[in-house]
């Protein structure tokens, strides 16, 4: 690290308290995540990850189903790579000193809210204690629209467990393209995410099922909830018939969601982004070379 970037400094910052420093992905890194509610966590309960559902995380929690501690190589890659885009970040901003993987920290009014920031930078003029996050992405088109929700709800958690006001996250695109995005806290955001978190912790203590969401990671939470098959009989009813109806129509939509992206891209042709009413809502991309898809303007 830079000059810039000092060591782990086990203390307490603002309204977090410090509960000590443990290896991302280690058992005592997984003991204390399931004692509360850390940053990633909160996407998921607030629906916005797109790798895992509420549903998914309320069962892995209540020990319904085994929670997998073991890591994807994205995930390995990412970690390592922090340290060398947190030493980027340093010097980018001489004017902060950068606190290197901090530790875990709980919110001193609600101690089931942790975090556990990249860094936390001081700036050496104002005092002001600032939230530093690192990610690792493939492609940027997802940031186009600046920290991708999911992320930016983990960054707020990170500020309101704090009471900081400001975070940075610095990200790191294809392994080579570097780029630095500002977060602000948004009170109303965090409350409402708040809101969410403490409802799906009455889940937890009453052993209470979530509603369900829609999304993939719950089908396949069921699915292992009840691996056994009987050779038995259960009646449906109007379960059954709204599955069938909504089988039939979800196939005429697809048919019709296809016909129309055809059509869009057609009329677009070679231009980058198509206009409804004089706003950008959809835009043709390409990866690694290959032919233009049609992408929904999100936001």
């Amino acid at each position: 690290m830079t000059t810039e970037t000092v060591l782990v400094n086990a203390q307490n910052y603002g309204q977090g308290l410090h509960l000590g420093s443990f290896e991302p992905g280690s058992q005592e890194w997984h003991d204390l995540r399931s004692t509360g509610i850390g940053g990633s966590d909160v996407g998921t309960i607030c629906g916005l990850n797109p790798w895992q559902s509420a549903f998914t995380l309320w069962a892995k929690r209540t020990g319904k189903i085994q929670e997998e501690q073991s890591d994807s190589e994205a995930m390995e890659w990412g970690r390592r790579l922090e340290a060398v885009i947190l030493d980027k970040f340093a010097e980018e901003h001489p004017e902060l000193d950068v606190i290197e993987s901090p530790g875990t920290f709980q919110n001193k009014d609600r101690a089931w809210q942790l975090a556990n920031p990249d860094g936390i930078a001081i700036d050496r003029n104002t005092g002001e204690h600032i939230i530093i996050e690192i990610k690792t992405a493939r492609y940027e088109d997802d940031w186009a629209n600046g920290v991708p929700e999911y992320y930016r709800t983990q960054v707020l958690w990170y500020l309101q467990t704090f009471g900081f006001q400001r975070a940075y996250v610095a990200a790191l695109f294809s392994g080579s393209k570097y780029r630095e995005f500002e977060v602000l806290a948004d009170e109303f955001e965090q409350k409402t995410n708040l809101d969410r978190v403490e409802q799906f912790r009455h889940y937890l203590e009453q052993d209470k099922q979530p509603d369900y969401d829609g999304a993939t990671s719950t089908y396949e939470t069921i699915r292992r909830l009840h691996p056994e098959i009987e050779d038995d009989e259960v009646e449906l009813g109007d379960l059954g018939v709204h599955y069938f109806n909504a089988a039939a129509e979800v196939a005429e939509a697809d048919k019709k969601l296809t016909e129309l992206k055809s059509r869009v891209l057609d009329s677009m042709g070679k231009a980058k982004r198509g206009l409804v009413n004089g706003t950008w809502m959809l835009t043709r991309q390409a990866r690694a070379g290959g032919t233009p898809y049609l992408v929904n303007k999100k936001g």
